[in-house]
């Protein structure tokens, strides 16, 4: 194979992995649009099927560094293709459940093929990429949870029209049709050395890595501010500013859908040479700057609205950044999956404890004393941003090369160049 077809293969299972991480993050989005019709049907209360949504997150909380690991011992390749088979498999049997408890047990496995697809394919993507582009590849990667759930929120009518279930049995076509690709056209990478280790000592070198922590602690302070935004505003809008339920739900939706343009202005920025701390940097110091004029009641509804968008906006370019910083931070090429598993655990926690803490301070205090956790919050992810900033000093000093997945990245380019004959 030519260097150029080599190029263009590697650029085509870019796209695919990319695509196959929408399909995955479509589940979460397919069981936010079903619970009106499942509520009914299995007659699960609004507690059970709140659970139904949110049981993907309550996986990636207590496991995800620990799925990293078994996903970096079983094989990437291996699970990216189990994980989405598992998926497809679990949406038949969600499909034909009778009861909750089946209906739960088919979430969970998805929940589980979720994440051996989800955690598998960055992995791979920091592999594939040139080193000049990785960092671009893994800003656009981080799209793939908005974008996927916004194409099951913009399907969402068609689930009126065929039913709950045959909507869960067109998932897993979808999922199937996805695995049977990926089995033809998914990458084949040899295991990086070390891959087989125990997982106790991956989970320990990743866990015991202080620039591992930096980047998993700014992630969770992303989330809290993402997730706890998002979760607050129709609740403001209909409490502080008399909005009706269904307007306030129709404003936020267009205030969420903003997020995903921030992910993709991520890509951009990261290849126009912005650093990686400063596409962190920025999102903090303006949710610190947006969460006092937001919860203040002083704005009118319009404005509220217009600056929660733009502050998701922004935020967008957190996670873009924070996905180009874990093959940098991670100990070893084959512990990067324990690397991405501890920062979608951060992730998923900051998704619990945000909404959770601001439900519990505006129920006591009120809406405007809101910023007083919320800004500080903010000041935090500034300041790891500084951090990232100082724990990424020895790459940019050397050109990226010191960490071993971009070290391994370098070496795969190098031998390209030398078939080349350059």
């Amino acid at each position: 194979m030519s260097a150029s077809s080599h190029d263009r293969a590697a650029q085509a299972q870019i796209v695919l992995l990319i695509a196959a991480g929408v399909v995955a993050a479509a589940q979460i989005g397919k069981a936010i649009v079903s619970v009106p019709l499942i509520r009914p049907d299995i007659a699960a209360g609004f507690d059970h099927a709140g659970f139904l949504v949110a049981i993907f997150a309550t996986l990636g909380a207590g496991a995800g560094i620990g799925l990293g690991a078994i996903v970096a011992r079983l094989g990437l390749r291996s699970a990216l293709i189990g994980g989405m088979s598992l998926i497809a498999c679990a949406n038949v049997a969600g499909a034909l459940a009778p009861d909750e408890r089946i209906l739960f047990s088919a979430r969970l496995i998805e929940g589980v093929g979720f994440f051996g697809v989800v955690l598998a394919i960055p992995s791979l993507l920091a592999r594939i990429a040139t080193p000049a582009a990785r960092d671009v590849v893994m800003a656009v990667w981080s799209a793939y949870m908005p974008a996927g759930i916004m194409l099951m929120l913009a399907a969402g009518p068609l689930v009126a029209i065929i039913g709950w279930r045959n909507f869960w049995l067109a998932n897993a076509a979808l999922c199937a049709s996805c695995c049977v690709v990926l089995v033809l056209y998914a990458p084949r990478l040899a295991a990086p050395l070390g891959a087989t280790r125990d997982l106790a000592a991956q989970i320990k070198s990743v866990t015991r890595s202080g620039r591992c922590l930096i980047v998993a602690s700014a992630f969770f302070a992303y989330s809290w501010q993402i997730f706890s935004l998002a979760f607050a505003l129709p609740s403001l809008l209909t409490a502080q500013h008399g909005v009706s339920l269904a307007g306030a739900g129709l404003l936020s939706a267009l205030a969420l859908a903003a997020s995903t343009a921030g992910h993709l202005m991520s890509g951009l920025s990261l290849r126009f040479g912005v650093p990686i701390w400063l596409n962190l940097a920025i999102p903090f110091a303006f949710f610190a700057l947006a969460d006092s004029l937001i919860f203040a009641g002083d704005l009118p509804a319009p404005l509220v609205v217009a600056l929660a968008g733009l502050a998701l906006c922004v935020g967008g370019l957190a996670p873009g950044a924070l996905y180009a910083t874990a093959p940098r931070v991670a100990p070893s090429a084959a512990a990067l999956s324990p690397t991405i598993g501890l920062v979608q655990q951060a992730s998923n926690l900051g998704q619990f404890a945000g909404p959770l803490v601001v439900g519990l301070w505006v129920e006591h205090f009120g809406w405007q004393s809101l910023p007083a956790i919320e800004t500080p919050a903010a000041l935090t992810g500034l300041v790891l941003a500084f951090g990232i900033r100082i724990a990424l000093a020895p790459d940019a000093r050397t050109d990226r090369a010191l960490t071993p997945v971009a070290a391994a990245a370098a070496r795969r380019e190098a031998a390209v160049r030398h078939h080349r004959g350059e």
